[in-house]
């Protein structure tokens, strides 16, 4: 794991920002005790300066065993520059290639901690989950959440406990109820959207939102005219949008800002993406996708819908999910954690009210584990390996956490995992996915922050000829236009 480090080269390093700061400080007093008259004053201004330059620049000495690295801080803003890189998830990895997979920033007067790997995630979020349940104060997220009444946002209270508890009963009442019929209407309508569109070249990734936005306001409030999804739908990814601007990101580091003129966030005051992905990948691996194909027509036919039971059955399809949300997990960064008691991650100390951030997307690209880590790879060299090496696999598959993981995992991970399922195993059976012009595909290369942000891009949705004719088996399908129609 994040070979270019080795122990001896981190002692040495912390060794030597150690000897830096001891000299700092003993500069400091030499330089006051040389003053003569003066000198009991310079040795205090001395020794605040060094302590000022201990506390903001270089690292923090920790108590316990180890010293938590981290890059030089600036005075004042720390190394807040780092949060505004335009892939920051892809930042804070290459980050750990030098300081190793876990490290400290200073943002503004706040130390946050950025886990990298899945061994330091598991440790924290799982093993000791208690420790890291909390949520640090933010003033953009106690505006979304109206003071943190959210189970999201929220911090970890006996009340929240309780409203988590009532959430997961909730949810799991659903799975044995309509959740999965919910999910197959809403898989079957999104493939009529797309035989309406008769094979032109369309932007999906609008539909694809919206229906997952139908799956869940279906199971919240019941059935709803379209419309009023619609309109609920595009205020949640306007506010999403418009929390990850700049200028609203930087009011939880720097709060003075919030006395200035701030049009993004007087947007978000008033407006109170990424299945894409898989779409984009499956035009990348034109042989993939004909594989899941054959794999859907073998276990499912054309003469009934695929259900969720047939997950176990179309391990070809299950494989290439999970290597899409490794690649993309659709939060790259898991909202920050901040520890409630004093307490530790493989040997670093962590006081109390660190704000701990959990990089997924680091976990899931770790040289150590994944071979080839941006490759698109679901089948054998990944998920689907042979009986000798099916160790190898589970282990492999022990280290996703696309949903983050221990108290704060994603309450909705079994939906999620569900709708992704079926949806995509309706349309790969139904249709092919071609690119919008032949020949030319999609720039895959997205903007990673919280979210995913995949870049525009359209596609043709194609029928199947042999699933677009069946009529039989209770399947109900509209007609076809001809044109466009594959075998």
């Amino acid at each position: 794991m994040y070979t270019n480090l080795t122990n001896k080269n981190d002692t040495a390093k912390r060794n030597l920002d150690i000897r830096k700061r001891y000299a700092v400080l003993l500069l400091a007093r030499i330089y006051g005790s040389i003053r003569g008259h003066r000198g009991s004053l310079c040795q205090k201004l001395g020794t605040g300066t060094a302590l000022w330059v201990w506390r903001h620049g270089g690292l923090h000495l920790a108590k316990g065993s180890g010293e938590l690295p981290g890059p030089p801080a600036l005075p004042f803003v720390g190394n807040l520059i780092h949060m505004f890189h335009p892939d920051l998830p892809v930042h804070f990895l290459e980050l750990a290639r030098r300081y190793g997979p876990i490290y400290r920033l200073r943002l503004g007067n706040k130390d946050v901690v950025v886990l990298n790997s899945s061994e330091a995630i598991r440790e924290a979020l799982m093993r000791k989950w208690s420790d890291f349940a909390g949520r640090p104060p933010s003033f953009i997220a106690d505006l979304i959440s109206l003071g943190g009444k959210d189970l999201s946002l929220g911090n970890y209270t006996p009340t929240w406990r309780l409203q988590r508890k009532l959430a997961h009963l909730a949810f799991q009442h659903s799975l044995r109820g309509d959740m999965e019929r919910n999910v197959q209407n809403y898989a079957q309508r999104l493939c009529k959207v797309f035989r309406d569109y008769g094979g032109k070249s369309v932007d999906v990734a609008h539909d694809f939102s919206l229906h997952t936005c139908c799956v869940i306001s279906s199971i919240v409030f019941g059935p709803l005219d379209i419309a009023v999804v619609e309109e609920m739908h595009n205020c949640m990814i306007e506010l999403v949008e418009t929390w990850g601007a700049v200028p609203v990101k930087l009011l939880d580091f720097l709060p003075i800002l919030k006395i200035f003129p701030n049009p993004t966030f007087r947007h978000l005051l008033s407006c109170v993406k990424s299945r894409d992905a898989f779409v984009q990948s499956q035009m990348k691996k034109h042989q993939i996708q004909e594989q899941i194909h054959e794999e859907l027509m073998a276990v499912v036919g054309i003469h009934r819908e695929p259900t969720y039971s047939d997950r176990q059955h179309l391990p070809y399809l299950s494989a290439t999910i999970t290597e899409t949300l490794r690649m993309r997990p659709s939060a790259p960064l898991a909202l920050p954690h901040m520890t409630i008691r004093d307490t530790s991650v493989s040997g670093f100390f962590i006081p109390k009210g660190t704000t701990v951030i959990p990089n997924l997307y680091g976990a899931h690209h770790d040289e150590g584990i994944w071979q080839h880590p941006l490759e698109f790879r679901p089948g054998f060299s990944r998920f689907l390996e042979e009986e000798e090496e099916e160790e190898a696999s589970l282990e492999a598959q022990r280290t996703l956490v696309p949903f983050s993981c221990g108290a704060r995992v994603c309450l909705g991970e079994v939906l999620a995992r569900m709708e992704a399922f079926l949806f995509l195993a309706h349309i790969l059976r139904d249709f092919q996915i071609l690119p919008s012009v032949p020949g030319e595909l999609p720039d895959l290369r997205g903007r990673f922050d919280f979210l995913v942000h995949c870049k525009p891009f359209k596609v043709r949705l194609v029928p199947r000829r042999r699933v677009a004719g069946a009529a039989e088996g209770g399947l109900h399908r509209p007609e076809e236009q001809k044109s466009g129609v594959l075998p």
